[in-house]
């Protein structure tokens, strides 16, 4: 996903996840404005994306925009529970991506 965001840009990344998660998505080598990966990001991100991956299938990861909900909600001061509650999500599920993004930030001592 990290791939994806800095061709197209972290918005566009989640808007995609969104719409396609959790599946193969063929990127065209030109996209129209009606096509639904334009439909779902925007005319400059589909350009991007074209450029970057067309012609080729891509794997759009499902989970991405669903810890990325939990870290907006957590940002905004969301407990646990409330969390939990809003993505249907258990809570120590909450707690497992909240510390999994704790540990990617964390840099490794041999880094």
């Amino acid at each position: 996903m990290d791939e994806i965001a800095d061709a197209i840009g972290e918005a566009a990344a989640r808007d995609l996840a969104r719409q396609f998660g959790g599946t193969g998505l063929y990127v065209p080598r030109t996209i129209g404005s009606h096509h639904p990966i334009c439909v779902a990001i925007g005319r400059d991100a589909a350009d991007r994306l074209a450029a970057w991956a067309g012609g080729s299938a891509i794997s759009i990861p499902k989970q991405a925009e669903l810890r990325a909900r939990v870290l907006e909600m957590r940002k905004r001061s969301l407990t646990i529970v409330q969390i939990a509650r809003e993505t249907g999500y258990s809570e120590r599920h909450v707690y497992r991506l909240l510390r999994e993004e704790d540990d990617y930030r964390q840099p490794q001592l041999f880094d």
